[in-house]
């Protein structure tokens, strides 16, 4: 009989890696702190959802994976967070399955949509047809 082989991971797109990676509790020495650990891409989802008030569907868009795949990262990160703040422990921020998603603009129009730098849509603006660039 044939194993299966587990589906792989699609790339979530993410805006920004994080300027800051870890975060302790104060006055506690971090050898003697346990530490869970948030994904980049859950951070990412964490941003959209959480902080920009995006539903899970919008933030599923820009992540580039489905509306249940968001819930999912969403309830592993918020599950972190909790048990780092009920039990005092670490959140390390770290890895994951992503790649750099940049924010283009028309000059022309002024339309703005995210991509892959590389992808083939940022040549010309998906509105009017005018050549692109990154913006800043």
């Amino acid at each position: 009989m044939a194993e299966l082989m587990p589906r792989p991971k699609k790339t979530r797109y993410v805006a920004q890696e994080p300027g800051v990676t870890f975060f302790k509790p104060r006055g506690i020495p971090l050898r003697n702190l346990e530490q869970v650990i948030i994904t980049v891409d859950e951070l990412e989802a964490l941003r959209l959802s959480d902080f920009l008030g995006l539903s899970h569907e919008e933030a599923g868009q820009q992540l580039k994976v489905s509306r249940p795949t968001v819930t999912r990262m969403l309830a592993k990160a918020h599950q972190a967070i909790a048990d780092a703040l009920v039990n005092g422990k670490a959140i390390k921020i770290e890895g994951g399955f992503y790649s750099l998603n940049y924010l283009f603009r028309c000059p022309q129009c002024g339309h703005q949509w995210s991509a892959p730098e590389n992808s083939p849509e940022v040549q010309v603006c998906l509105k009017c047809d005018q050549p692109v660039s990154k913006s800043p």
